[in-house]
């Protein structure tokens, strides 16, 4: 592979392709900076150098890796008798943190590779691949985000945590935002609680609460009862069954339970929404439609 140095910085809104290189030194050459990227991987092709971060210093040979993280200063450099050749990567992004959050690469400053290593063969693949890629294609494109992501499993394969392994993986807030929504709308019907939510995505209540505040602009209660409220008001229209079938239906042990909660969210009583005409109820539905896209759409303001 030749020589040379791409500033790339290719996003897709989850992670970024910051910059690649390769670079042959000549004898004692040396980098001295503060670090202002997520992270840069340099691997040591041949010869041999030194990585100094934290005031500890690293021998490093062919097969080692130096990691180089945001806000950290760091100095490396070759040795006259044997310069080294490196090649490096850098990344980051909106989720970087979150995809290699059960890996070593959080409390290592350096690493080294077996000769069967897959993270090695897919970081020198990755390298070469962005030497002569041109991103502005689409097939280049999908070619240099398919090798991240790989290089991504990679990483967790190679060099999990063992200590967090078992931990569940943190979802974006974004999208455990989303996910929460989606748990909550299939099993609304049932006798859903707090608790049972919070437990299945593994995380506290107060943290639950405050990502469906932040993204949909209710508590998760609300957001069941909201959901409760509108099926059993399409049931009352729709169907002939009796107010303490719908009750059970979607989720109340009792019809004066659901028709407390629902003359509350309505400001009519069961049996005043059924008999709604026709003009009313059109209003009254256009304005729940209009309320509940205006949460929907939340998280994007």
């Amino acid at each position: 592979m030749n020589s040379f140095w791409k500033h790339l910085f290719i996003d897709n809104g989850d992670i970024t392709i910051i910059e690649a290189g390769h670079q042959k030194y000549v004898a004692n050459q040396t980098n001295n900076y503060k670090v202002r990227h997520d992270l840069i991987l340099h691997i040591v092709l041949e010869g041999k150098g030194s990585y100094t971060v934290n005031d500890h210093t690293y021998e490093l040979g062919p097969r080692d890796a130096f990691l180089l993280k945001k806000n950290t200063t760091v100095h490396y450099g070759t040795n006259d008798e044997q310069p080294w050749t490196i090649a490096w990567l850098g990344l980051g992004g909106v989720n970087l943190t979150n995809y290699l959050q059960h890996t070593l690469l959080n409390t290592r400053d350096i690493l080294s590779f077996k000769d069967n290593s897959d993270v090695w063969h897919e970081l020198t693949s990755f390298i070469h691949l962005l030497s002569y890629s041109d991103p502005s294609y689409y097939l280049d494109y999908l070619a240099i985000f398919s090798k991240a992501y790989q290089l991504l499993l990679s990483f967790n394969q190679e060099f999990p945590d063992k200590q967090l392994a078992k931990q569940p993986y943190l979802l974006p807030e974004p999208n455990l935002a989303e996910k929460i929504y989606a748990y909550i709308f299939e099993n609304f019907l049932d006798n859903l609680s707090i608790h049972q939510i919070s437990e299945h995505f593994d995380i506290s209540r107060n943290y639950l609460f405050k990502l469906c505040k932040e993204y949909y602009g209710q508590s998760p209660k609300s957001m069941i009862q909201e959901l409760r409220m509108n099926q059993a008001g399409q049931l009352l229209r729709g169907s002939k069954m009796q107010i303490k079938e719908i009750a059970n239906m979607v989720g109340y042990k009792d019809a004066f339970s659901f028709s407390k909660m629902f003359t509350q969210y309505h400001q009519l009583s069961p049996s005043e929404f059924r008999k709604l005409s026709e003009a009313d109820y059109a209003v009254l539905l256009a304005i729940m439609d209009e309320n509940l896209h205006k949460r929907s759409l939340k998280r994007y303001y």
